[in-house]
């Protein structure tokens, strides 16, 4: 009874299907291992090599279960259907009117002309957003962020903004702070001027300069750029200085509001 939806009987069916899975996991292990020995060969093309093997291992796994499908009579001619020349035409036109397609194609642009690769740390500004290239998929790339968490950005998203790579040993960030309206500012310079020097990790060719942001009834709103060589020293900067500072204020009768 079940052999009569299957082509050439149930036994066939299991069998081949078997044969099937097992080849396309070798082409997908095969596949993996040569991406891993491209990537340590070839360090500055680990995004495009990471993308092509995604897009490979997708078009295999396709073809597997496509071949599986012609063999239940039911979904044979879907099978048909979707290798048929025209048919795979109309499915692409489809597809490209959806965002999934949209964001496939923007990935291996991404990939192809690599504005940023994976590791690089960047900075997207008018999404306010910054962290390390994780990993770019077919549909987005990922983020993580300075404080451990991932951002899942869509690709069409990432192939229109403007990102600023901070990979270069440049990568600057501002530190925020409120003082009081009495406060030396000039004093507070001198204090920041200070503690940064004491720091390895800052650059310490670019000055880090006050900026007045504001002013309210509470006081001053300011802030000053720290410069280091990537987010990570950053992090680990700014882990140091802000105690270092929070003291240095209390000591020198600076008023935080």
């Amino acid at each position: 009874m079940n052999d009569s939806i299957f082509t050439n009987g149930l036994n066939y069916f299991l069998i081949s299907s078997t044969v099937t899975v097992l080849f396309a996991l070798v082409i997908d292990r095969i596949c993996k291992r040569l991406t891993d020995r491209f990537n340590k060969k070839y360090e500055d093309k680990i995004t495009t090599n990471q993308y092509l093997y995604q897009t490979i291992r997708a078009l295999v796994w396709m073809v597997a279960i496509i071949v599986i499908i012609r063999q239940i009579k039911p979904l044979s001619s879907l099978g048909d259907t979707i290798l048929g020349a025209t048919s795979i035409i109309a499915v692409a036109v489809g597809i490209a009117a959806q965002a999934t397609f949209g964001n496939y194609i923007a990935g291996f642009f991404l990939a192809v002309h690599q504005p940023f690769k994976v590791g690089d740390i960047i900075s997207i500004k008018e999404k306010d957003l910054s962290g390390t290239v994780q990993e770019i998929t077919f549909r987005h790339t990922v983020l993580l962020t300075q404080e451990q968490t991932e951002i899942i950005i869509p690709n069409t998203v990432m192939n229109s903004a403007i990102i600023e790579d901070m990979s270069n040993g440049n990568y600057s960030k501002a530190i925020e702070l409120k003082v009081a309206g009495d406060t030396d500012l000039k004093k507070l310079q001198k204090i920041i001027k200070e503690l940064l020097d004491q720091e390895e990790l800052v650059n310490h060719e670019k000055e880090s300069l006050l900026v007045v942001k504001g002013l309210t009834v509470e006081g001053y709103q300011l802030s000053f750029p720290v410069y280091t060589d990537s987010l990570n020293d950053f992090s680990e900067v700014r882990n140091h200085l802000l105690p270092k500072l929070s003291n240095a204020l209390a000591k020198n009768k600076i008023k935080i509001v």
